[in-house]
């Protein structure tokens, strides 16, 4: 009376290949036997993040690089796998970008003018997991959304203030830096076999692949993370994404569900005056911003400072990366400062094109 379901559910395990399989990332092939985690990698909602580019609008405009929020998740994911992580931790750090946006970080602009320290998509995270189908899969297997949770406190291997280290930024500055060319293939991987976590932090021996990581973030920090053409672009973006939503060109689910090229697609054939303007500005960011005298400025792009200063253990001591290498430390320092400052950007005007930072 029990033989057919089996077979049957054996046949199913089979066709979702739930036994176990390898899995090729930036950090060489791993071997993934758990049922849970396999399903999640295989559903529609993760699957989709091959499509959301890591550095939202930036891809569009400054930086190209081929690095999307799949390849990210699944580093962070291999990262805690590989240093023992617990199968809870690996989950919620594999799931922890899932509830991305479109362009990722643009959804905080859409969703808001300034900053904010909780964006936009940890605020819909539980939600985004809830009704994406995620929950099924966690749920079959055992699992609660608030179990898998990344902000949860014991996850400290995921999650850490800056400038510490953690799982989510360790993996974004090495595959950055590798895209950047401040680490070489083989000093990435050497640096991940440095890595290890000690005492509830990360820790790393090799000082000069240390450094190389933190100048990586110090740079991508002023140049793409909080740059002033980041900001003004992602504004840019932003209110193209609203007049492209309130005209019924995209959906509200097509924004948070759907895909960045097939929404960048919609707007870049759009005809409305509006979304035409923006898109042009955005194929041509340079020619419409300067930095200018803070007298001047149409506004004060004030950003947050995402250099790291990794704990680095020498001959059984452990210190912070700036304490034992002083131009690094001042580097980091002066970037610091520019975030307090801001930085000071006129928007130029063209044709009939909105001054839509004002």
């Amino acid at each position: 009376m029990t033989f057919l379901p089996r077979f049957l559910l054996l046949l199913a395990l089979v066709e979702l290949n739930l036994f176990g399989e390898t899995l090729d990332t930036f950090y060489g092939a791993i071997e993934v036997e758990e049922p849970v985690l396999i399903e999640l990698i295989h559903s529609p909602s993760f699957q989709r993040l091959k499509s959301i580019h890591q550095y939202g609008v930036a891809y569009y405009t400054t930086h190209r690089e081929e690095y999307n929020r799949f390849d990210h998740s699944i580093g962070v994911f291999t990262i805690l796998k590989m240093k023992g992580a617990s199968l809870e931790e690996q989950i919620a750090g594999l799931l922890h970008d899932v509830s991305h946006t479109a362009f990722s970080h643009v959804g905080d602009w859409v969703f808001g003018k300034e900053y904010q320290e909780e964006d936009y998509q940890s605020n819909i995270h539980t939600l985004f997991i809830a009704v994406s189908g995620l929950e099924k899969i966690l749920n079959t297997h055992g699992y609660t959304i608030e179990q898998i949770l990344p902000k949860n406190k014991e996850f400290m291997m995921l999650e850490q203030p800056l400038p510490n280290l953690c799982a989510d930024r360790i993996d974004y500055n090495i595959q950055g830096a590798y895209y950047q060319n401040f680490l070489t293939y083989d000093e990435a991987q050497e640096l991940f076999q440095d890595l290890y976590f000690e005492d509830g932090r990360w820790l790393i021996t090799r000082k000069d692949l240390a450094a190389k990581l933190m100048a990586f973030s110090i740079f991508m920090t002023e140049d793409c993370w909080g740059s002033a053409v980041n900001y003004a672009t992602s504004r840019w973006l932003a209110d193209a994404i609203l007049e492209g939503l309130k005209a019924g060109l995209i959906s509200w689910n097509e924004f948070h569900f759907g895909i960045d090229q097939d929404i960048w697609n919609k707007l870049s054939a759009s005809q409305a005056p509006n979304i035409q303007n923006k898109m042009l500005m955005l194929a041509n960011p340079n020619e419409y911003y300067r930095f200018v005298d803070p007298s001047q400025a149409t506004i004060l792009v004030k950003f947050k400072c995402r250099g790291i200063d990794p704990w680095i253990k020498l001959d059984d001591k452990i210190e912070r990366l700036s304490r034992i290498d002083s131009k690094l430390a001042e580097a980091l320092q002066k970037t610091k400062e520019k975030a307090a400052a801001g930085w000071s950007i006129e928007i130029r005007a063209f044709d009939n094109a909105l001054n839509i930072l004002q």
